[in-house]
């Protein structure tokens, strides 16, 4: 991904110190963050880690972590789908992965899983980093009466998984319910018979001893 400042628009600390606030401002990743960083040192604006951390007002310990993050290719950034998704936790799992696997067969299975559907950056992780198959105990979906009392209202957790496939997930419902209402008319048909079956009972005991 190409990154949201031109190194060679910042000529001097002002600026640079400008920028990063602008940044922080704009909620930028810690990728983000780590590439301006580490393009700051390279233009010899600061020496080492600690005097740009010192202007910058954050961490040693962040910084560094924020410039390691600058490793990750941006092929494997937008294969998770943006910089946003990457905290430390998730880049350090990343680095580990390329170093381990190597950076075309990890940017092969990254794709690979959003093609199959998934969506959420753990899911990707566990696919790609650990080559498992993520697993999720369902959520328990909640159904209220709303407010018009007419309709139903349906909260479903996890619902950005979702998002993508909402027209199956209509035909599901759409199955599901009819499916349902035949349950019921079957439970309801299934009680009536046995009501008969007790009302003819009776019915015969007391022909029985009207006799």
């Amino acid at each position: 991904m190409e990154p949201k400042f031109n190194p060679k628009s910042i000529p001097n600390r002002v600026t640079a110190i400008a920028v990063q606030a602008r940044m922080r401002a704009n909620s930028a990743s810690h990728y983000e963050l780590g590439l301006f960083y580490q393009a700051m040192l390279k233009r010899r604006l600061w020496s080492s880690h600690r005097d740009l951390a010192e202007s910058f007002g954050v961490s040693r310990p962040n910084v560094s972590k924020a410039i390691a993050l600058a490793r990750i290719p941006s092929e494997v950034v937008n294969a998770i789908g943006g910089a946003e998704h990457i905290s430390f936790r998730v880049g350090a799992l990343l680095l580990d992965a390329i170093d381990q696997i190597g950076e075309a067969l990890f940017i092969r299975r990254a794709r690979e899983a959003v093609r199959v559907g998934f969506t959420a950056v753990d899911d990707i992780l566990e696919f790609v980093v650990f080559d498992r198959i993520p697993q999720h105990a369902p959520n328990k979906i909640q159904v209220h009466l709303a407010r018009d009392k007419k309709s139903l209202r349906v909260d479903i957790p996890d619902l950005d998984d979702l998002l993508p496939h909402l027209p199956r997930v209509e035909a599901f419902i759409s199955t599901a319910f009819v499916m349902f209402k035949s349950a019921l008319a079957a439970d309801i048909a299934a009680a009536a018979v046995k009501a008969q079956r007790r009302l003819g009972t009776k019915t015969s005991g007391q022909k029985e001893r009207t006799r």
